[in-house]
């Protein structure tokens, strides 16, 4: 769910807004739109601890990530190193993205107030 952006300020306060966050506005090489999923499992071994009320196998990470309808990229992470790069990434698509909802919502308020929206 988006956040809500204060919207209720003057145009030339958005405007300046507007200018700062497109001055910010920088698309990283790392930049992922995925998940970072922790998971414990049971084995294949069935006199293993893990069938008899003992703890599951893992942590194991996963990276996934929904591509389109049914259509799911799931895979191990099994160095720290990964699951680290993946962590960072994840944050900086998130950060970009909360970005841009903040330029919509400034832009949608510029429309209401009948405003042009370049500048």
């Amino acid at each position: 769910m988006a956040k809500i952006f204060n919207t209720n300020k003057s145009t030339l306060a958005l405007r300046k807004r507007k200018r700062f966050l497109l001055s910010q506005l920088q698309v990283l090489p790392d930049c992922l739109r995925a998940s970072l999923v922790e998971r414990f499992s049971l084995c294949g071994k069935a006199n293993c601890h893990c069938h008899h009320g003992g703890d599951k196998h893992g942590p194991f990470y996963y990276l996934t990530q929904c591509l389109a309808v049914g259509k799911i990229n799931k895979f191990l992470l099994k160095l720290p190193l990964q699951r680290q790069a993946a962590k960072e990434g994840i944050e900086r698509y998130h950060q970009l993205q909360e970005q841009l909802e903040e330029l919509s919502q400034i832009n949608a308020e510029l429309l209401r107030r009948e405003e042009n929206l370049p500048g």
